[in-house]
Order: structure tokens, then sequence, then C-alpha cells
């Protein structure tokens, strides 16, 4: 799926955001990520199943429309998880941890993916250590070249 990562630093958090964004300007996912230290703590990362297109300011909002489509199992959490990844580790981050919830069976084969380890609930990522074997993409591969 044809979507652009976009970064959005918060500084006032020590946190950054990433938006996919399809070329229409619609957002279908993002993940946040908050600094503490070397540690990336993944907040949250959501990939969208619909989104609302709203009409121009003098339109009724009853005329607005929800696309239904659903954006998941397309590439678009991968997409801003390496994104993430590459950027924490431009920041610095050694590790990246977060805890999950939703489907756990689908959610453990897409965090092992990665190279995370999973232990119940939470996840955690060696950004130092890494290797590429494991990834299922180029752009999951890319993330961790050296």
């Amino acid at each position: 799926m044809d979507a652009e990562f976009e970064v959005t630093e918060l500084p006032d958090f020590n946190a950054f955001r990433i938006d996919a964004v399809l070329l229409n300007g619609h957002s279908v996912g993002y993940i946040n990520i908050s600094l503490k230290e070397t540690v990336a703590d993944l907040c949250d990362l959501c990939v969208k199943d619909s989104y609302i297109y709203l009409w121009p300011n003098f339109m009724p909002s009853f005329l607005s429309i929800t696309r239904k489509r659903n954006y998941q199992n397309k590439g678009i959490g991968s997409g801003v998880l390496t994104a993430a990844i590459e950027h924490s580790r431009s920041k610095g981050c050694t590790k990246m941890k977060g805890w999950m919830h939703g489907d756990k069976v689908r959610l453990e084969r897409f965090y092992r993916s990665f190279g995370f380890t999973i232990s119940g609930i939470n996840i955690e990522l060696d950004l130092e250590n890494m290797h590429n074997k494991a990834f299922k993409t180029d752009s999951q591969r890319s993330a961790f070249s050296v």
C-alpha cells in the first residue's frame, strides 16, 4: 500500500510520533514512542480500519462520509514500526519495549517477525544486537542494516 511515513517530534514529552499517510492525505496508522534515556517505549501502534472524510467547514457535518476500508495486513503496521525502530536508533536508543493488547496470537507473530522477545504481554527488542535474518520484508530488513 502506498503510504508515506511522517515523523513528528514531540520535544515537550521527549517523544515522537510516526503517521502513515496515504497519497490523498488521510492518516491510516500511527505509532507513538516515548524516549526514556536509551529506551524507546512503544506507547501505541494503531492501524485504522476506516477514516472519515470531512467536508469543508461551510458544509453540514452530517454530510461527512465514513470510508470503510481495512488497512490492516497491508504493511502499514510494519512500515510504522520499521520507521520507529530506525528513528529510535538514530536517537541513540539501545532498546525498544512495550506491551501488547488485542489479538495476542496475531500480535506475537507480528512482533516476533521483527525480533522482539515476548514475555506474557511484554515485548522487548535489543536495538544494538539485532540480526536481520528473521524479517519477512525488505523494509523490515533495511531498518536493521548497519
